[in-house]
């Protein structure tokens, strides 16, 4: 599920079995196609297990300077709302 800064839920992905990754998931969605094309704008939140993109945002896997580790908590901070 894709939620905005409010809390909303933007997009709902269902029918896939609980073993599925979600990143697999968003992979396969149509929302992930309308960002891919441009179609929708804005800036999605992932955590480690989706691959970084122009429109999704995730961790840096080795911080090495102050102002990683800083991107790394303030994503984790917004993530968890």
């Amino acid at each position: 599920a894709i939620v905005n800064f409010t809390m909303e839920f933007i997009n709902i992905v269902t029918g896939w079995p609980g073993s599925a990754h979600d990143s697999r998931m968003f992979k396969s969605s149509m929302i992930c196609g309308q960002f891919e094309e441009g179609e929708v704008s804005g800036i999605l939140l992932g955590d480690s297990g989706y691959a970084c993109d122009h429109f999704l945002m995730t961790p840096l896997l080795s911080p090495q300077t102050r102002a990683d580790f800083n991107y790394n908590s303030n994503l984790k901070r917004r993530r968890l709302l």
